[in-house]
C-alpha cells in the first residue's frame, strides 16, 4: 500500500511539473517562409498591424525597415546604432522607428551583394526589396533593441520578423527574442529554396512584450576574403534584407 502511494504521489508531482511547464512556454505565432516569401511578409504584417507608420507618435499599426533609403557613404562607414531612431531636435521623422544596435556592431549596407567583400557574394547573395542589402561585418551575433520612435525612451514590441539571403545550412541562423532577461524562445531560419536565396522568419507573442531580440547571421562573419559554403568555403555565410516590427511603445 505504502508502495502504491509513493507511486501516485510521484505522477501527481510529474504532471504538476508538466503543466507548470506548459504555462511557462510563451504563446507564440511563429511565420517561416522560402523561397517567394511575400506571401508569408503579407500574413506577418496583418499580425503586426496593416498600417505601415512613417512617422512618430503612432499607437498601433507597424514599422518596416529597408536599407535603399540609406546613404551609400554606409557601404563604406559603419551606420550609426541610432540610425532608425535619431532623437536630437530637427531628425528627419522618417527616420524615427524606434530600432536600433546594441553595443558596437560595425553594420554596413551594399549595393553589389557584398562583392566588395568577397567577389563570389556576387551570385551567393539576392536582395529582396530594392537593390540595396544589409550585414553586420564585425560580428555575426548582435542585438537589436527598441526605443520609442522619436524618442530615447526604452520600449517594447509583441513581434518582429526579418528577411534573409542564402540560409544554406538549418542551424546556421536564428532569431531569440527576449522579455527583460528572459529569453521568450530562440528560433531557427529555414534553408532557402531552390530557385530563391530568401528565407524569412516572424515571430509574434501576442501576451508578452519583446524588449530585445538576438541575431544570428549565418556561422561566420561576411568579411574580406571569406567565401561562402556554397562557393568553396567551409562556412554559411548570410545577408539581410527587410526587417518587419509593430509600434514599439513604452515599457510600463
Amino acid at each position: 500500500m505504502k508502495k502504491i502511494f509513493l507511486l501516485l504521489m510521484a505522477v501527481s508531482v510529474m504532471a504538476g511539473c508538466e503543466k507548470k511547464n506548459e504555462q511557462d512556454t510563451p504563446r507564440a505565432i511563429i511565420i517561416t517562409g522560402s523561397g517567394d516569401i511575400t506571401a508569408k511578409l503579407n500574413e506577418f504584417r496583418s499580425l503586426l498591424g496593416d498600417v505601415l507608420n512613417t512617422t512618430p507618435g503612432q499607437v498601433s499599426g507597424r514599422r518596416e525597415i529597408n536599407w535603399d533609403g540609406v546613404p551609400d557613404q554606409y557601404i563604406t562607414e559603419r551606420i550609426p546604432s541610432d540610425f532608425f531612431n535619431p532623437t536630437a531636435a530637427g531628425s528627419p521623422a522618417s527616420l524615427q522607428r524606434g530600432f536600433q544596435y546594441s553595443g558596437d556592431v560595425d553594420a554596413r549596407i551594399s549595393n553589389n551583394l557584398f562583392a566588395d567583400q568577397e567577389a563570389s557574394n556576387a551570385t551567393e547573395f539576392s536582395s529582396f526589396s530594392g537593390g540595396k542589402t544589409f550585414s553586420a561585418i564585425s560580428t555575426n551575433l548582435w542585438n537589436v533593441d527598441f526605443e520609442v520612435p522619436g524618442q530615447a525612451v526604452a520600449a517594447s514590441v509583441n513581434g518582429f520578423g526579418a528577411v534573409f539571403s542564402d540560409v544554406d545550412d538549418a542551424s546556421s541562423t536564428t532569431i531569440e527574442y527576449f522579455s527583460g532577461n528572459r529569453s521568450l524562445g530562440l528560433f531557427k531560419v529555414p534553408v532557402r529554396s531552390a530557385g530563391s536565396s530568401h528565407s524569412f522568419l516572424g515571430v509574434y507573442f501576442p501576451d508578452e512584450k519583446i524588449t530585445k531580440v538576438t541575431i544570428r547571421q549565418g556561422n561566420a562573419v561576411v568579411a574580406n576574403g571569406v567565401k561562402d559554403i556554397s562557393a568553396g568555403g567551409s562556412k554559411d555565410l548570410v545577408i539581410m534584407d527587410d526587417f518587419l516590427y509593430n509600434e514599439p511603445k513604452a515599457i510600463q
